[in-house]
């Protein structure tokens, strides 16, 4: 039994493809169980949605407290945690996908495993869609769900689980040969969004991010089309390759186009 869980909210406006997202690794799971903490720009509306085309996902909705974001992360991530019941966890982010290629291949990796968790390769799609960067990270996004493991992440982040006898595998070793494609600021007309999103609420006091808003924030931003489309991108994201803004795409909702064009079962 594999059971992928994630936590999200707004979504549409800040630009992370949280449908393609889910449904990326839904074939890999048996189960997916995400959280909404509160949004009010139509990610709840759109969530909802996904559950009625595919019962694998169900729908939580523990609300976001006013406070550091990490703290009410947390506490939802081990909310369905304990929900997921026996077997192995996969630790889904709104804006990574899993390759279509690499599902079956990588449901059996898990399935085989006789380790606590599994890391994997993150590479991030270059700002103008054109290539992966050099720089490559390595989140442990699955784990086994045994009586103790958790998420803290005040403490490690939100790429480490814990379990009671302290943080698994600090450096680093156990690393799967497979890729998370990390979209990460992809769509210019949602950026000032998520810079606010990043800055005044996820993590509040970070100067870094806060400049970052300030310099941008009452900007005109202007898209420009990408020249070239990294080629091996995943299938899911290749129509939304240079969009200046993330929109949720209707026939994505529908099962039976989903598998043709992927070849993969929902």
């Amino acid at each position: 039994m594999i059971t992928g869980i994630n936590t999200v909210r707004n979504c549409l406006s800040t630009g992370y493809p949280f449908i393609e997202a889910t449904l990326s690794v839904l074939p890999l799971c048996d189960k997916y169980l995400i959280n909404d903490g509160g949004s009010d720009d139509g990610t709840l509306e759109a969530l909802k949605e996904l559950c009625e085309s595919y019962p694998k996902v169900k729908l939580y909705q523990i609300p976001d407290t006013p406070s550091v974001r990490w703290d009410c992360v947390s506490d939802q991530l081990n909310t369905l945690i304990q929900e997921a019941g026996s077997g192995w966890i996969f630790l889904g982010n709104a804006d990574e996908l899993l390759h279509e290629e690499d599902t079956h291949a990588l449901r059996e990796y898990i399935l085989r495993s006789k380790d606590r968790i599994i890391r994997l390769n993150r590479r991030e799609i270059t700002y103008n869609w054109g290539a992966l960067s050099g720089e490559v990270y390595h989140p442990a996004r699955i784990t086994k769900n045994i009586m103790g493991v958790r998420m803290d992440w005040n403490k490690y982040g939100g790429d480490e689980f814990l379990f009671t006898d302290g943080w698994h595998d600090p450096k680093r070793a156990l690393v799967a040969p497979f890729t998370l494609y990390h979209f990460y600021n992809l769509f210019p007309l949602n950026q000032i969004k998520k810079l606010e999103n990043d800055a005044l609420r996820l993590s509040p006091g970070d100067s870094a991010r806060v400049k970052a808003y300030e310099r941008l924030k009452n900007s005109e931003i202007r898209p420009v089309a990408p020249k070239h489309i990294y080629p091996h991108l995943p299938i899911l994201m290749r129509d939304l390759a240079g969009a200046p803004k993330y929109h949720v795409r209707k026939e994505l909702f529908n099962p039976e186009w989903l598998s043709e064009l992927t070849g993969l079962k929902y």
